[in-house]
């Protein structure tokens, strides 16, 4: 396997062994949290370092031998394996992955370095493909480091498990080659091979946002998925139990699982808000913001969280207390034969917020936005794409129920990706 070099034990942050044969026994991933790391850790004072680091291009640095040195990733509040502190650099490789730590997928092309690195590494050193070798940072560290936050250590697993390529599974068809893109676009890939995209497609779960969630409660590890519709578990290495987040009959673990989801999309659960109460009773997908403040031109204030499927407002008084108990569905106001105005001009601020979320402009009008609105669609998560196949420009909107696409050529020619699934 190549590597650059260019760094490779420059750094004064690490600890020479006393032989240049030494067999690692495990590997702990980590997520930098931020850019230019290759330099930053050549600064004695830093006092850290790491065995390998994958660039956004893919690239992958060898920073400090393993063999040869001991690199200074795990700190003093570590434990796997047996090992504590210090020791767990002595035993471990250190591999961070660029990328800002915030929930932010990696990249395709980091993907599919690091899986290329974690079979290096089994073939290498001899290092089962199980969780019980590969940690990530926040495994060994748990209440002290949170990486890696923009990639799941059992997604990387999974996707070497499965000894079939990607490319030779899915089949060549305008609807495979899309929902390959629309998986791309939250941090994955399209397996139809794989139970959660068999059952996110049975089951109508939308698009997907998120994949790859490491996620665990009470002493039980699950790997996840983020769906326009829901979220779904599995305990991880039973890829066939599928549990949906809004199925879940214990709380405790629903409550885990929300504050986990919540966390890997940017925002805070707080059970305690009525907001929250709502959905646990009335599920309408999942969350695109925090509540926030919205003031109209007029002066008058709501409470609005944006959901994938509709948005939750509450009237905050002008004076006095307001009864927070008040929820109110956008979608139903909107059906109301007589629509109060102030409630109107918030559906208006409240569409102008979901578009500008991912940097575009609200018109009624617009092809894609007009039949998302007249389906119901809900959410856009994403601007309009290009996409190229069989010479064929496309242009595509992912939206929380389903992706909808026309040739570049007649953007009135909307179509749902949903409805070419079996052409």
């Amino acid at each position: 396997m190549e590597f650059n070099n260019s760094y490779l034990n420059r750094t004064p942050n690490k600890t020479p062994r006393n032989t240049n044969s030494f067999v690692p026994e495990f590997v702990v991933l980590h997520e930098t949290a931020g850019y230019g790391s290759l330099d930053w850790n050549l600064r004695p004072e830093v006092r850290s370092s790491y065995n390998y680091l994958i660039s956004r291009n893919g690239t992958i640095y060898h920073y400090v031998d393993e063999q040869s040195y001991v690199a200074w990733h795990a700190g003093v509040n570590s434990s796997a394996r047996g090992y504590t502190g210090g020791q767990l650099n002595t035993y471990a490789i250190g591999v961070e992955v660029e990328g800002p730590n915030d929930g932010t997928p990696i990249t395709t092309a980091q993907t599919k370095s690091l899986v290329a690195l974690l079979k290096y590494f089994n073939e290498q050193y001899g290092i089962p493909l199980t969780r019980d070798y590969f940690f990530g940072h926040s495994d060994v560290a748990p209440g002290y480091k949170s990486d890696p936050r923009g990639y799941s250590v059992e997604y990387t697993l999974k996707i070497l498990s499965d000894s079939s390529d990607a490319t030779n599974v899915r089949p060549d068809t305008l609807y495979a080659a899309l929902r390959n893109e629309v998986y791309k676009h939250a941090g994955g890939e399209y397996r139809p091979d794989w139970a959660f995209h068999q059952y996110a497609e049975q089951n109508d779960l939308g698009s997907p946002i998120k994949v790859g969630m490491d996620f665990s409660t009470n002493g039980v590890r699950y790997t996840g998925e983020v769906y326009g519709r829901d979220v779904i578990i599995s305990p991880y290495g039973q890829w066939n139990v599928v549990l949906r987040a809004n199925e879940l009959t214990d709380n405790a673990i629903y409550a885990d699982l929300m504050k986990f989801t919540f966390s890997v999309l940017g925002l805070t659960y707080r059970p305690e808000q009525a907001f929250a109460a709502f959905i646990r009773r009335s599920p309408i997908g999942v969350p695109l913001t925090d509540s926030q403040r919205m003031t109209l031109p007029t002066g008058r204030s709501f409470a609005v969280q944006l959901y994938t499927l509709d948005t939750l407002f509450t009237p905050i008084a002008a004076s006095g207390t307001t009864d927070w108990s008040v929820v109110r569905l956008l979608s139903t106001a909107m059906a109301l034969a007589n629509i109060d105005a102030a409630e109107a001009a918030l559906r208006d601020v409240i569409y102008s917020a979901m578009y500008e979320r991912i940097k575009d402009r609200y018109d009624a009008n617009a092809p894609f936005i007009k039949y998302a609105f007249t389906h119901k669609l809900g959410a856009p998560l994403s601007g309009p794409q290009s996409f190229t196949y069989k010479d064929t420009e496309y242009v595509y909107v992912i939206y929380a129920g389903d992706t909808l696409f026309a040739p570049k050529s007649d953007l009135n020619a909307v179509k749902r990706l949903s409805e070419i699934k079996d052409q």
